[in-house]
């Protein structure tokens, strides 16, 4: 029988084994499962509440339950067992995380005791650290310990009437496994392989009563690395080792060989962190002003005088400035080269620039956050807790404002944008929006499982923006009224103010020049909305929900739906929904 064919049936669905050498020593001791088994058990699910309390920040409980545990070992008479190694490691990291440097010589002796037990001990990947890693191998020094023979054996006593208990103390690379083969003494079957499920470095299977029926076995253990290539050995399939049973006088009939353990499914724990590039969009309350668009004025229905007309002109001016920045004595050269024949006083008493800056403001009412980018960055701080920083980058895409061009001077822009029959406009830019936010998750569901639920809370700074529908026409001519309301006068009982620019409506009634030019104006409106945008924020807090796809060791897709709400100077809510792919390690 040779070696290669059996290694291919190896058991499938060894745990992964931490560890720094390739070496594999034991104390293969197959005794009464009795011996170590139950205080084993509360080892264990101490050293796991522990390090769960640990994952949590919550170090005096941790601290607690390791101590508590180390001491009933010990009165139990079980202060000999390698597996308590693992906690005088764990109570070491955990004080130097409570307490650093300070706690130098505690930290030292609990090493010391662990090393002596358990030269190989794993330090769990949640504490490991340069620091704590010097004290270890410091501790190995004070103790006077040389690192064990790559293979050391003990040979196994007879258990009758028992379970055997095979245990071996693992040194190999991590993801590395240990597994044993076996059949009863003379017999001509196949090696029988069998998982051994670690716990730290200490790895361990038991063969039932039933299995073993008390006879002599031949055996042999194997420890692999990470691809599965073995890299130590405790005997060979052609030279086993031989475990000598006493316990019957005649050997019994020949029990059926088992088929190898079926494969575990592979767990799948949550990567230390996550970089999330995520592509969304969004849908929220739109309230208060627009962004890019001035109060609007109606003359066909509610009025026009000249502070409307001065108002117009004063933004007309300003351009893409802010219409407070234009100084009055601009204002009154502006008044008098392009308002109405001996309207300039007039405009100059009615101004007021308060009203004048103001934007128009927007129907109540359910808006769209059409598209933004969410880069992420998220670091796992406990079991199943992570902390991350991500930023919202927007552009509101599908926006039409148009307006005159302000990049002209204002004898052209007068002539070719204000004064045009049916003028052109320019569509305004929209502005970049921007937030920077932390969010805590909480991920639920269990280890193996692929995609993993979470919950969270988010908080930051930074406005999202909304589009909107205006509810009427551009204005391309830059005059403060939608294209399809342009009229070029307003009866004032037996008076008669003309509509900014349409300054010769009023004086020549009859020749209809300026009304005509208006009516223009109004009949090439091509009667689609103006679309503008509402800024919200600039401070946002909310919840959120989602999933993490594990597609790969180093890939995964996550979505995930948030609703915040935006104050204090634009109040509002923001609903959105990202997805993308995620490079996770």
């Amino acid at each position: 029988m040779e070696l290669i064919p059996l290694m291919l049936r190896r058991p499938r669905g060894l745990l992964v084994l931490a560890g720094t050498l390739l070496s594999l020593t034991t104390s293969l001791a197959p005794r009464s499962a009795q011996a170590f088994t139950p205080p084993r058990d509360e080892m264990r699910a101490a050293y796991d509440k522990a390090l769960e309390d640990a994952n949590n920040l919550e170090y005096d409980a941790a601290l607690k339950a390791i101590n508590d545990s180390i001491v009933k070992a010990n009165d139990e008479g079980n202060g000999e067992d390698p597996v308590l190694a693992s906690l005088y490691l764990l109570r070491a990291a955990l004080t130097y995380s409570a307490e650093g440097e300070g706690a130098r010589d505690r930290i030292l002796a609990d090493l010391k005791g662990a090393v002596i037990l358990n030269y190989y001990v794993v330090v769990p990947i949640e504490m490991r650290s340069e620091e704590l890693t010097g004290f270890l191998q410091e501790a190995r020094q004070s103790a006077g310990l040389q690192a064990p023979q790559p293979i050391t054996l003990v040979q196994p006593t007879q258990a009758c009437g028992t379970p055997l208990l095979f245990e071996v103390l693992l040194a190999v690379p991590d993801g590395g496994s240990a597994a044993l083969y076996w059949r009863k003494q003379g017999s001509e079957a196949e090696f029988v392989g069998a998982d051994m499920p670690a716990f730290s470095n200490v790895a361990e299977v038991e063969l039932s009563l039933e299995e073993h029926g008390e006879t002599s076995i031949e055996y042999f253990i194997y420890g692999f690395d990470a691809s599965s290539n073995p890299v130590a050995n405790l005997g060979l399939q052609d030279a086993p080792l031989t475990l000598e049973q006493s316990c019957v006088e005649d050997e019994p009939e020949p029990v059926p060989v088992e088929a190898p353990p079926t494969k575990p499914k592979k767990t799948s724990a949550l990567p230390r962190g996550w970089f999330n590039l995520g592509i969304g969009t969004g849908i929220g309350i739109a309230r208060g002003t627009a962004a890019n668009t001035y109060q609007q004025f109606f003359p066909k229905t509610q009025g026009y005088g000249a502070a409307e007309a001065g108002c117009a002109i004063a933004r007309w001016v300003a351009g893409p400035k802010n219409v407070r920045l234009v100084s009055s004595t601009d204002l009154q050269a502006a008044f008098e080269e392009y308002g109405a024949p001996g309207q300039a006083q007039a405009m100059v008493n009615a101004f007021d620039i308060n009203s004048c800056a103001e934007r128009h403001p927007v129907s109540t009412g359910l808006a769209l956050a059409p598209l933004h980018i969410a880069p992420e960055l998220n670091i796992r701080v406990g079991k199943r807790l992570s902390l991350g920083l991500f930023s919202r980058l927007q552009v509101v895409s599908g926006s039409k404002a148009f307006r005159d061009d302000p990049s002209k001077q204002l004898a052209a822009s007068f002539i070719q944008d204000v004064r045009a029959p049916n003028p052109q406009g320019i569509r305004q830019t929209v502005a970049f929006a921007w937030s920077l936010g932390m969010k805590l998750k909480y991920f639920m569901g269990r280890d193996e499982w692929k995609v993993r639920p979470y919950v969270g809370a988010m908080a930051g700074y930074g406005n999202a923006s909304l589009r909107v529908n205006m509810g009427f026409t551009n204005d391309r001519n830059g005059n403060s009224i939608p294209d399809d309301a342009e009229i070029g006068k307003v009866d004032q009982g037996n008076n008669c103010f003309p509509v900014w620019p349409y300054n010769s409506s009023c004086a020549d009634p009859e020749a209809g020049g300026d009304n005509l030019l208006a009516l223009g104006v109004a009949s090439s409106a091509d009667g689609a909305s103006r679309l503008d945008e509402v800024r919200i924020g600039p401070v946002f807090i909310g919840g959120l929900v989602g999933f993490n796809y594990q597609l790969h060791k180093h890939f995964a897709l996550f979505g995930e739906l948030s609703i915040a709400g935006y104050f204090p100077t634009q109040g509002s809510m923001l609903i959105d929904f990202t997805l993308g792919p995620a490079i996770t390690f």
